[in-house]
């Protein structure tokens, strides 16, 4: 969990998780299927216990995979560091063989937007289209070197000691991994609703498990060949992890999204269903963090977002950069003021070590919510929710973002006219997208309503290109969960 340092706690206290730059966007979604699976990896020798997963106890049980083996062949790597048996038992001294592998899995590599260059093989992951890809977070350590001639036994012995100076190997630990997957699991499991609960155990299970294909049989047989791995279930508490259910609307519109997303087992693709999870996950926690912002300074009401769908600049446009600038300030001073009320407290306690501490922190001042804030806007730019990862930004859906919404609101197999779809996405998230939506907004009053009617009708056609909008007539067009 988050370390006893001032920053830490203060972040903590505020949002309940740790919302830290290095822990944005995709990596939320990576972190909470790495733990589904890991309840799934516990549990696989009885199948029938799969209501292990989003089991609402003390504490979570659950493995860790760290194919560092395929992410060293997809990044070209080096497979093995001083243990040159292990390339031979999985026959990886062939040219021909590494290249296809490495064509296959960098493929398959998350792409996080705006990264520059190509990172080490522990900063990138696999993306979990099918179970047997899912894994957790590893770094690169100097350890002991392996016994090779003890490959065959359990892990223990498969480390067992040969001290070698300065040689590396792989690690399960978190490096990317946050905190963020944690929040938005434990939001899952300690859902009361247990109809909903129940439907989304089936789906989550059904994106986790063990798809026995061609691909997932190779992920598992190359998995059987990593350095780290969990022997038996680690168990972890998020009892650090507040939810903050009773400030902020998103831990449950969370839950509800999810479910829509993961229920559509009969009509939507495995690797379509994952897809908008991961986006949606991401979009759910960095706007629960906005909403507390807020609510720490005292705004009660919703944030209103004006969503640009347009091609060219517009009042609409500049209004949408104006709220995310303003936005980002939010979250620096719900920080500056949570950091002044700890202090506050600590002063009453008397303890004045503790004291300088935070008193120091406090003098950074903007630079010390700099990677909270960063959060945040990378966050909605890795999952398509801004236009850009730099520059002038404003509020905007992309395709795969878009997708998701539509899935996490529009229940399965069902269908909602248009303008009731516009005024849902206003009720629900705060969404502004055209012109009869915003008339109930302050909104209204600073953008030209011919601008937002061109503004809606963007959206519609955006909607249309990716098939989840259906024109019956003139009058009536129907947005629906899933593509026909």
């Amino acid at each position: 969990m988050i370390v006893d340092r001032p920053k830490a706690e203060v972040v903590l206290k505020l949002f309940g998780v740790n919302t830290e730059r290095q822990g944005r966007g995709f990596y939320i979604s990576l972190e909470m299927l790495a733990i589904a699976r890991g309840v799934y990896l516990a549990h696989q020798a009885d199948p029938e216990r799969f209501a292990e997963l989003l089991d609402d106890g003390a504490r979570v049980a659950f493995k860790r995979t760290s194919h560092d083996l395929v992410r060293r062949i997809a990044t070209k790597a080096p497979v093995v560091e001083g243990d040159e048996e292990l390339g031979k038992a999985v026959e990886l001294d062939s040219p021909e063989t590494m290249e296809t592998l490495h064509a296959l899995f960098s493929s398959l590599l998350v792409e996080i937007p705006g990264r520059r260059g190509q990172p080490s093989w522990f900063g990138v992951h696999i993306y979990p289209f099918i179970g047997e890809l899912i894994h957790y977070d590893a770094v690169e350590r100097p350890i002991l070197k392996i016994d090779a001639s003890s490959r065959s036994t359990d892990k223990k012995r498969k480390q067992a000691a040969k001290v070698a100076a300065g040689i590396k190997a792989p690690s399960i630990e978190r490096y990317l991994f946050r905190d963020g997957g944690i929040w938005a699991y434990k939001a899952l499991r300690t859902d009361t609703d247990l109809e909903r609960k129940e439907a989304t155990r089936k789906g989550l299970h059904d994106l986790v498990q063990d798809s026995d294909t061609p691909l997932g049989n190779l992920a598992k047989a190359l998995s059987a060949h990593d350095f780290d791995y969990d022997d038996v279930p680690m168990e972890s508490t998020d009892t650090e992890i507040q939810l903050h259910d009773d400030l902020s609307p998103w831990p449950e519109l969370l839950r509800e999204g999810v479910r829509n997303i993961v229920a559509r087992t009969a009509t939507v693709p495995r690797a379509k269903r994952t897809e908008s999870l991961m986006h949606w996950v991401p979009y759910c926690l960095a706007r629960h963090q906005l909403r507390l912002a807020r609510r720490k300074l005292g705004a009660e009401d919703a944030e209103s977002i004006l969503m640009d769908f347009g091609n060219q600049p517009t009042t609409l446009r500049r209004e949408s950069q104006k709220a995310l600038a303003s936005f980002r300030n939010d979250i620096g001073n719900a920080i500056s003021l949570q950091t002044q009320q700890m202090i506050d407290a600590i002063r009453a306690e008397g303890n004045e070590a503790r004291l300088r501490r935070y008193e120091k922190f406090a003098k950074e001042g903007t630079k010390a919510a700099e990677s909270p804030r960063l959060f945040f806007t990378e966050t909605l730019a890795a999952v398509g929710a801004l236009n850009a990862t730099t520059g002038r930004r404003h509020f905007t859906m992309k395709p795969p973002m878009l997708e998701s919404l539509v899935a996490a609101t529009v229940s399965q197999e069902t269908e909602m006219e248009f303008d009731q779809f516009c005024v849902l996405l206003r009720e629900k998230y705060g969404l502004i997208v055209e012109n009869k939506v915003a008339a109930v907004s302050p909104l209204a009053r600073v953008v030209d309503s011919s601008v937002l009617d061109h503004n809606g009708k963007a959206f519609r056609e955006k909607l249309a290109a990716i098939g989840l909008l259906t024109q019956y007539s003139d009058a009536t067009s129907m947005v629906r969960g899933e593509p026909r």
